[in-house]
């Protein structure tokens, strides 16, 4: 049996998608038409049918050394489905070099082998993108007046502490004295306030600056405008710098401006009008995203991001924001000194400088106290422990944390009935109170406040099982009336873009009637950005799903009052480290989780590791 049929043998069993199948097969035939050794087509079949699933997974590339000589594509968990074994590593790579459907580094093959490393030939473009913009930010200075800089520093944050490091005080200064600035941190750290701060001290720079406002999705983009009009009352600045501070937010894609068929309008020849761009939420960006983006961003521009970078990586292929933050940050002497000269660090308490610290290394500052969450907190406690578990996790710990916060609940699970009696009261009680709202912008309020997170989609602990288990208490209390999926109080998540609705995939609405004397007569409701809600016909609704549960990926770059994190009562490999990290954090007053303990311990000791050259690209 040939490569070719046994890969399409493994899409048979579901271990392929089509489109992997389609690609190694265009790859075979590339490699047979173009004078390729025949013994070479089996290698570069499997490696463009491996490439292309590994990027369906998220990977940007395939470490050839990583799959060589063992399975490197299997159906069946249990090993018992087909499988096929890829070539020792130097017989491959020969295989590969020789072939005329793979190329080297700016070739534009459908594959690029990259020293040991396999990508798709698009994906190792954006990756060289990416990394070229970000480095020609690194290692330069912005030009700033210093004496005004300091003053502004003084007014903003107050005296200089001796004995601490103020890190938002350090992160707002090396903003205004650099043009690429990496701020991270957990929730409640700051990471907003501090922002509002660098765009007054860049304002105060120069009052002529465009500055714009983005985040990966409709609701993180809202959050950040709200936080950040919010913040600027308050701020120590005249009057002409804060109405300069904007107040409006825009994901990506509507910042880049897509025609009605995807295409952006903004690009290298016809780049964004913006001299500061704040990028919130910069670990849910791929790397196709992120590379549009810096393409259109002006070479003079400063860019500002924000993130977590403990968190999960976009749900597409790449993981930037992580592979930029490497092991965190370090700043070099001449940084350091800068920083102690601006009134941003007092030079008793910097951290000591390291002269052999990477680029990437010397634009960041990590926020370590959180605000939300003190010491005492529950939440804030099982997030750093999680984010700290390492390889074997000690059940002891995660048993005294879960049972002694009043900000916690534990619901074991052991998978013996569908769902345990507490976890179906909560869900009753916390969405009730949304079909019995009012209006359609009560609704959206009282939606926000709670939601149930589930690591998977399918199954009795995934996302879609959960939301008919709501609709169906609801239904036996009355509270949804009609058949079929338009009903009063529905929430709705948008699953794909419609650019000229301007509705993105995460964006949240509910059904609602748009006039109280005709209850049937339902639209889809949206959050405007500005505060107000919008209607959209149900007719042009592009593809949606309910929202009572969502999966944690779905609910990354928003937060809720009172969370249901639910992973599978047992081990599964799609719960990691990242995913419960991210769900924990989720919620702001409140979690209750839904899990049996192996599960959670096993997904904490799993940390997620995607295939990618850009780290070291950057310098690490």
């Amino acid at each position: 049996m040939s490569v070719l049929e046994r890969l399409e043998a493994l899409e048979a069993a579901g271990a392929l998608r089509p489109i992997d199948l389609r690609l190694a097969r265009f790859c075979a035939r590339i490699h047979r038409e173009e004078g390729g050794e025949p013994a070479g087509a089996d290698a570069v079949a499997l490696a463009a049918a491996l490439a292309s699933r590994r990027a369906g997974e998220g990977d940007v590339c395939v470490p050839l050394a990583r799959h060589a000589g063992r399975a490197a594509l299997a159906a069946g968990g249990d090993g018992a489905g087909p499988a096929l074994e890829a070539p020792p590593l130097a017989e491959w790579r020969r295989a590969l070099e020789a072939s005329p459907a793979v190329g080297g580094p700016g070739d534009h093959q459908p594959l690029i082998l990259d020293g040991d490393l396999l990508y798709l030939g698009r994906y190792w473009g954006w990756e060289a993108q990416v990394a070229a913009h970000l480095r020609a930010r690194m290692g330069r200075d912005a030009p700033v007046d210093e004496a005004r800089l300091r003053a502004g520093l003084e007014r903003l944050f107050g005296p200089l502490p001796r004995d601490a490091v103020d890190w938002q005080r350090a992160a707002a200064a090396l903003a205004a004295l650099r043009p690429l600035a990496v701020v991270t941190g957990g929730p409640g750290t700051g990471k907003t306030t501090t922002v509002v701060r660098i765009l007054a001290l860049l304002l105060e720079q120069r009052p002529e600056l465009a500055v714009r406002l983005a985040a990966p999705t409709g609701k993180a983009a809202a959050r950040l405008a709200e936080a950040v009009r919010a913040q600027k009352r308050a701020l120590a600045v005249d009057e002409a710098v804060r109405a300069r501070i904007p107040e409006e937010a825009a994901t990506v894609h509507r910042l880049l401006a897509p025609d009605r068929l995807g295409r952006f309008r903004h690009h290298a020849r016809e780049p964004l009008p913006v001299d500061v761009l704040v990028l919130d939420e910069a670990s849910m960006v791929d790397l196709p995203l992120m590379a549009r983006l810096l393409d259109a961003l002006p070479p003079s521009a400063r860019l500002v991001l924000l993130g977590d970078r403990h968190q999960l990586a976009s749900v597409e292929a790449g993981s930037v924001l992580a592979d930029l933050c490497g092991s965190g940050p370090r700043w070099r002497p001449e940084t350091r000194d800068a920083l102690v000269r601006v009134g941003a660090v007092a030079g008793e308490a910097a951290p000591p400088a390291d002269p052999a610290a990477p680029e990437p290394a010397d634009v960041q500052v990590e926020l370590r106290e959180s605000r939300r969450f003190g010491p005492e907190s529950g939440i804030g406690r099982l997030a750093a422990w999680v984010r700290e578990a390492g390889p074997a996790p000690e059940a002891r710990e995660a048993e005294a944390l879960l049972a002694g916060h009043e900000d916690l609940a534990w619901l074991r699970w052991t998978g013996a009935e569908r769902l345990p009696p507490e976890a179906l009261a909560w869900l009753e009680r916390r969405f009730a109170p949304v079909l019995e709202a009012e209006d359609a912008p009560e609704a959206l309020a009282r939606l926000e406040r709670a939601r149930v997170l589930c690591a998977l989609r399918e199954g009795p602990a995934g996302a879609a099982g959960l939301n008919a288990e709501v609709e169906a208490r609801l239904r036996a209390r009355g509270l949804v009336r009609g058949a079929g999926a338009a009903w009063r109080g529905r929430p709705v998540i948008v699953t794909a873009n419609d650019y000229a609705l301007g509705l993105y995939n995460g964006d949240v609405g509910v059904l609602w009637p748009r006039d109280p004397a005709e209850p049937e007569r339902l639209a889809a409701w949206f959050a405007d950005g500005a505060g107000g809600v919008r209607a959209v016909p149900l007719r042009q609704l592009p593809a949606h799903a309910t929202a009572f549960a969502l999966t944690v990926h779905r609910a990354q770059g928003s937060e809720y009052d009172d969370v249901l994190l639910v992973l599978p009562p047992r081990p599964h490999p799609l719960v990691t480290r990242e995913l419960v990290y991210t769900g924990v954090t989720r919620a702001r007053r409140h979690l209750t989780l839904l899990s049996g303990l192996e599960t959670l311990l096993a997904g904490c000791a799993r940390a997620t590791e995607r295939a990618s050259g850009l780290a070291a690209r950057l310098g690490w």
